[in-house]
């Protein structure tokens, strides 16, 4: 889903450091640039996405300022967070619209555009760097010379943020007992190698792994927007192999009237890791047995 045309930010083929209709400013303020003949400070690991690391005055330690070109696109993500717009929308508008990630940003990985993921987006909303504050971890521990935006907007993130995350927990308590998967963080798509997450349809687990075409186009890989898998599909196949690959030296828990927290956890002894494969409607398991550590792998048709 990109957004409006108003409120985005161009692709690489235009310009990527316009900014977007609700775009933060943020003052500028110029640096001093290094004496003539002083060697300028060596950088230790890669400024903030959104910066870039310049010399202080007369050469001395390092400073960070706004990137002309993606200071904007951080700008453009506080803008559209602030504007209700969810983690996957905005990494979804920013993909849509070419706009390079901080993994594809930089002189180590060249200027390709590569997908953006709710994981990158939430990690520049709760850096404080951003609105000026100092840090000792990154880039040889510079400090922000000017912010990217100011201090006001990224505290009202921070409590959005907060905010969200403070459900009773009472109805957190509930839905975890009412939605157990026996699964969870088992299971791996194929197609893409990430972990698909537990989803209810027609009052039943499955595991999805939601991929948008922009996605696949920019990962280049071919994937449908939505992989599916029938937990109650899965579940007899895998305990019959799990009791049949480990016997007789290892004893497998009867998994099949085992419920809830207990089968997840008994799941979890055996380190059962999956990937499904569903161009083949094929489940490959691996699971390790016993006191020694052996190691069963299969390949199951669902």
């Amino acid at each position: 889903m990109s957004s409006p045309a108003c409120d985005r930010i161009p692709s690489q083929r235009t310009a990527i450091g316009t900014a977007g209709k609700h775009a933060v400013s943020a003052p500028q303020h110029a640096v001093s640039a290094p004496q003539h003949g002083s060697k300028p400070p060596r950088i230790w690991g890669r400024p903030p996405y959104g910066y870039r690391a310049v010399a202080g005055p007369e050469g001395t330690g390092l400073r960070l300022v706004p990137d002309e070109r993606t200071a904007p696109v951080v700008r453009r993500i506080f803008s559209e967070y602030l504007d209700d717009r969810g983690l996957q929308i905005i990494a979804e508008g920013l993909t849509a619209d070419e706009v390079p990630s901080p993994g594809s940003h930089g002189p180590r990985t060249g200027e390709g555009v590569a997908a953006w993921s709710k994981s990158a987006v939430r990690a520049i909303l709760v850096n404080s760097r951003y609105a000026g504050h100092s840090s000792t971890s990154g880039c040889g521990g510079a400090s922000v010379c000017s912010p990217v935006l100011p201090t006001e907007v990224f505290e009202r993130v921070r409590e959005r943020f907060e905010a969200r995350r403070a459900r009773p927990e009472g109805d957190a308590v509930h839905a975890a007992a009412v939605r157990e998967y026996a699964l969870r963080g088992m299971v791996r798509c194929a197609r893409c190698n990430r972990l698909m997450q537990g989803t209810w349809n027609n009052a039943e687990p499955y595991y999805r792994c939601r991929f948008p075409a922009e996605y696949a186009t920019a990962n280049q890989i071919e994937h449908p927007r939505n992989v599916y898998l029938r937990e109650q599909t899965v579940l007899g196949p895998l305990t019959s192999w799990l009791r049949s690959a480990a016997a007789p030296q290892w004893r497998v828990p009867a998994l099949r009237t085992t419920e809830g927290r207990a089968r997840l956890d008994a799941f979890r002894a055996m380190e059962l890791r999956m990937v499904y494969d569903d161009s083949e409607r094929l489940l490959r398991v691996k699971a390790v047995a016993g006191p020694d550590g052996t190691v069963l792998r299969g390949a199951l048709p669902l």
